[in-house]
């Protein structure tokens, strides 16, 4: 009873609410399109779960958009606010797919050093923010997202101007050696892939998963499992957990933020490094292309994802997955009604409007409820009244001399004050 009363208590939540209401606005925009909603949403869910295609198609669209909301929770859990993630995942995929691409050697090797890179120059772009604040006092937000310009422009510049391959019709670089790729978790030449065919047939779910998902989502799992136990055992999840909630806490504990910040935002920065490379030696991409990563948009999605996860790695998961099946979805109701797919879009961002403001709104009502009427005008003015701000009134100070018996002192009436009579007869004394 208790299981269904919390289940109930979690369905009457903001999440639950927001994107039903998410996905009756976004019926709203069907009907206004000319499509029939039921339809619609049919086409959606089967795009996405009925087909052994399209679920191997959710994973792969939801494993970038999971891991790089892993790397902003990591940050916005600590009370930093990382918004740079899609330059720290460019940038990343760009030194590591170089890597990958012009380093000769052996193929497990040079895969290793492509992921080494990729962390590396992630988790350092991810340190000139931190620097920025904890020398110059430049905030997070502002830096970590006027950083993604640069990142992503010389990315372009680089691979159009450096690394473009004259025989390709793309701006892109040469291709990534297949041994040297993330490939599929079951190589679909192999003799195995044949078998999972002849034993469940082509199409079934779990050969498409296991020839059509390469080995990143692994990586994924590792980094998730990873993430949890930091966050619940180790010291370091203690104290940025809990810098998120109560800095100053956290500062009279003896734990310095400068530092909290700076391992912050390496962690953050080099996971979305790692999960940008992965988006160009994973299996079936094989070129560095020129605005490739920030045409997906995935690093917004996984900003969205994390807000509407509460900063989870479990949540997170949950709600990657639910909107890597809206992307995949709208891709097939485009296919079969004609319906543009950026109604992924519009879902997607009416869940998180609604949610902020489903959460917003009974903060809103408190603040409503604390205002003070205003007051009287024979009366004193009240501090902070205007700003619907209680008055801070001074403490009252105890009588170091108290009488059990007020009527016996005249110098005790605390209406009138002491008695002039008393006073006098005391003075001429």
């Amino acid at each position: 009873m208790s299981a269904l009363s919390k289940f109930g208590r979690w369905l009457a939540g903001p999440i639950p609410i927001s994107v039903i209401l998410a996905l009756l606005i976004g019926a709203c925009f069907m009907l206004i399109a000319g499509v029939d909603p039921l339809s619609g949403y049919a086409a959606m869910a089967n795009g996405s779960f009925g087909s052994g295609a399209g679920i191997a198609n959710l994973l792969q669209r939801a494993v970038p958009i999971i891991g790089i909301g892993i790397a902003i929770a990591v940050a916005f859990r600590a009370g930093i606010l990382n918004l740079g993630t899609e330059g720290q995942a460019g940038l990343g995929a760009l030194a590591g797919g170089f890597v990958a691409i012009y380093v000769p050697g052996p193929p497990l090797l040079i895969t290793l050093l492509a992921v080494v890179t990729a962390v590396a120059v992630g988790a350092a772009w991810g340190l000139i923010a931190a620097l920025l604040q904890n020398l110059l006092g430049v905030p997070i937000l502002l830096s970590t997202l006027l950083l993604n310009y640069p990142a992503r422009y010389f990315s372009s510049w680089f691979i159009r101007f450096r690394l473009d391959e004259p025989k390709s019709t793309l701006v892109a670089s040469e291709q990534v050696r297949p041994e040297v790729q993330f490939g599929m978790l079951v190589p679909r030449d192999s003799a195995f892939a044949e078998t999972l065919r002849d034993t469940f047939g082509p199409t079934n779910p779990i050969t498409m998963v296991l020839t059509g998902v390469n080995w990143s989502i692994v990586v994924l799992i590792l980094v998730i499992v990873g993430a949890i136990f930091m966050n619940r055992r180790t010291r370091y999840g203690f104290e940025s957990g809990l810098s998120g909630q109560n800095p100053e806490f956290v500062r009279y504990g003896g734990v310095k933020p400068g530092p909290l910040v700076v391992r912050t935002m390496a962690l953050s920065g080099g996971l979305a490094g790692l999960f940008g490379l992965m988006l160009t030696i994973g299996a079936p991409n094989t070129r560095l292309i020129e605005g490739s990563f920030v045409q997906t948009n995935f690093a917004w999605t996984a900003l969205l994802v994390t807000l509407l996860a509460l900063y989870r790695p479990i949540g997170i998961v949950i709600a990657g997955l639910f909107f890597a099946a809206i992307m995949v979805g709208s891709d097939a109701m485009g296919r079969e009604l004609g319906l543009s797919p950026q109604i992924a879009a519009v879902i997607q961002a009416l869940v998180i409007i609604l949610l902020a403001f489903r959460v917003a709104l009974p903060r809103f009502r408190k603040r409503g409820g604390a205002v003070s009427s205003e007051p009287a005008l024979d009366g004193p003015p009240v501090a902070g009244g205007a700003a619907g701000v209680a008055p801070v009134l001074p403490p009252a100070v105890p009588d170091p001399d108290p009488d059990p018996d007020p009527d016996s002192d005249p110098d005790s009436d605390p209406d009138l004050g002491p008695d002039p009579k008393h006073a006098a007869k005391e003075s001429a004394r």
